[in-house]
């Protein structure tokens, strides 16, 4: 199987089996075990990702400015 047919099944799995594969390829080199907390945290954020308003590099630094001058 070729790298691209690989990358051409990604979207065909569940979320789970994606977020599996992804911390599989960050710690490649390592084991390691994800923490009841950290697979709930890394599931939250990719849930606000999808459904949450995310905000540009100008509009961070204009929310920043705006709470730090009061």
């Amino acid at each position: 199987m070729s790298v691209q047919d690989i990358i051409a099944e990604l979207p065909k799995l569940s979320e789970d089996e994606r977020e599996l594969i992804l911390r599989r390829l960050v710690n490649l080199d390592e084991c390691f075990e994800p923490t009841p907390a950290m697979e709930d945290a890394i599931r939250e954020g990719l849930r606000s990702l999808r459904e949450e308003k995310t905000y540009s590099a100008a509009e961070v630094r204009a929310r920043i400015a705006a709470w730090t001058a009061r």
